[in-house]
């Protein structure tokens, strides 16, 4: 009867094991897929008339995701970004910085992300050519 009780008991400590061993591993996995960081840089052109854009100027996220934005502003200008539908605002980001924002992409669909009026100051000559309307596409999949 001791013997018996032994495996048993023995079996129900190797079956709590392996089921924390499982939650655990299955929770690693979820939160991984929940998040995700996006690197956006601001590329300047080159000369008179030329566009500053976003590269990527598109970029896909799953409903749910915890996005990390890093935006790094390699123009001679100072640049920003936002997503007014999920609060994003990098603020006004000097050449040569980069900012990281964070949000939650809580409602599927399309969204624009743009370049704000005042945000392009500087650069070489003191000119900015942010009339060119920076601008790129973020799409949240349900």
């Amino acid at each position: 009867m001791k013997s018996t009780s032994l495996v048993l008991v023995a079996v129900i400590a190797v079956a709590l094991v392996a089921g924390a061993y499982y939650a655990s591993a299955q929770n690693s996995s979820n939160s991984s897929a929940t998040s995700i960081t996006v690197n956006i840089q601001i590329v300047g052109g080159v000369g008179a008339g030329t566009v500053d854009t976003y590269s990527p100027d598109n970029f896909t996220v799953t409903e749910g995701q915890h996005v990390t934005l890093v935006v790094l502003d390699s123009d001679d200008n100072t640049h920003g970004l936002i997503i007014p539908q999920f609060g994003v605002d990098t603020g006004i980001i000097q050449s040569g910085a980069s900012v990281r924002v964070q949000f939650v992409a809580n409602q599927a669909g399309n969204y624009t992300f743009y370049e704000p009026a005042g945000y392009c100051t500087g650069g070489f000559g003191n000119a900015c050519n942010s009339i060119q309307k920076m601008s790129g596409t973020m799409t949240v999949l349900p």
